[in-house]
């Protein structure tokens, strides 16, 4: 959670950074208000100063203030703490909602059709469907390095194993699953507050795939929805749900 003074950095940061040009104090104002943060002129001032002294902007003439890469790098660890408080209320809200009985029958469901799709997808995987799930898993990769949650990746993983399987029904039976966006997100704080092991899940299941290894990537996908249904039985034991 971030402190008063923190979202106010942050907005400042943000406002600064998406300027194309040096921008002064009255624009940042009048910008952090219309994202919703009114600040007076004098506490823009003040935290401008401060920023400047901490080394975050520094001022370009009379034109305004640009982010130094020290900037850069504070707006990022602000923008993770704020992602990452507001995925921690969205993981209580969805615990109090989505009951443990209709996430476990999703996973059941998930292990049946994936299993299948990603032995089918192994034998039939195009070289540019190996290069797009290759894309995928880097930038997951690099969201995960950088502590940050990658359900759009997660999703876009399974979703191109199922393309590449060629079987419209498979496709679609999966679509259904993936309908609800809290599903996946409840799903992926589960992981990250449980459990580290998702990439190198993927990681193995991929292995298997761009080999055309058909029962390897099979039993590569069970055995990574079934760490998924464990992970979910561990966060209702830790906290006390049941």
């Amino acid at each position: 959670m971030l402190s008063h003074k923190e979202a106010q950095e942050q907005a400042i940061l943000s406002v600064i950074q998406e300027s194309p040009e040096p921008v002064g104090s009255g624009s940042i104002r009048a910008e952090a208000a219309r994202r919703g943060l009114e600040m007076s002129e004098a506490t823009v001032g003040r935290l401008l100063k401060d920023l400047d002294d901490k080394g975050y902007t520094v001022r370009q003439g009379f034109q305004g203030r640009r982010l130094t890469d020290a900037g850069k790098k504070r707006l990022i660890a602000l923008n993770q703490r704020l992602e990452q408080s507001s995925l921690s209320m969205e993981l209580v809200d969805a615990l109090s909602k989505e009951r443990k009985k209709t996430l476990l029958d999703m996973m059941v469901a998930r292990r049946a059709i994936e299993g299948e799709i990603t032995a089918i997808a192994a034998q039939s995987i195009t070289p540019d469907e190996v290069a797009e799930m290759e894309q995928i898993l880097r930038e997951q990769e690099r969201l995960c390095a950088q502590g940050r949650l990658a359900f759009d990746q997660d999703i876009a993983f399974h979703k191109a194993l199922a393309r590449a399987c060629r079987n419209p029904v498979l496709e679609k039976a999966l679509e259904l699953i993936y309908q609800s966006g809290r599903y996946s997100l409840t799903l992926e704080e589960i992981r990250r507050e449980v459990y580290d092991g998702i990439m190198a899940d993927h990681r193995k299941i991929f292995d298997a795939i761009r080999r055309g290894a058909p029962e390897a990537a099979r039993a590569a996908m069970v055995t990574h929805l079934e760490n998924v249904i464990r992970d979910i039985e561990r966060l209702w034991q830790k906290h006390d749900l049941e």
